[in-house]
């Protein structure tokens, strides 16, 4: 059984673009997207879950042992219409992910977190 590629209409496995140790994805994001009916209705924005799961999907990209997220932080609200670029990126043998959004023309992080392969290590 294969993973679900889209989760309350939100799609979890964009096109990815690889390079020497990071990989990105770039995902609009649409308000008609179901999830945004329920969280939240009249202030729409993307669950902290799903941000989690994106840059977890890009971590297995470098590590596909990586199991789990360990110090994500949340500096902003993911709020639709929105292009999002979510990153995974190997420094000094950890990966770290984050997901960047656009603010006052210029691309800042949202949320940003460290991938760990034994759950433990959490």
């Amino acid at each position: 059984m294969s993973a679900p590629r889209e989760l309350l209409g939100i799609p979890l496995a964009p096109p990815v673009d690889r390079s020497a140790g990071a990989v990105t994805a770039v995902l609009d994001l649409e308000e008609h997207w179901p999830v945004f009916a329920e969280h939240f209705p009249g202030n729409p924005m993307l669950p902290g879950s799903a941000a989690v799961h994106l840059m977890l999907g890009l971590a297995r990209h470098l590590d596909p042992a990586a199991r789990a997220l360990r110090h994500v932080r949340f500096a902003r609200p993911l709020v639709p219409p929105a292009r999002i670029r979510c990153t995974a990126t190997t420094t000094d043998g950890a990966i770290v992910c984050t997901v960047l959004t656009e603010e006052d023309g210029r691309e800042v992080v949202a949320v940003r977190g460290e991938a760990v392969s034994d759950v433990r290590a959490r």
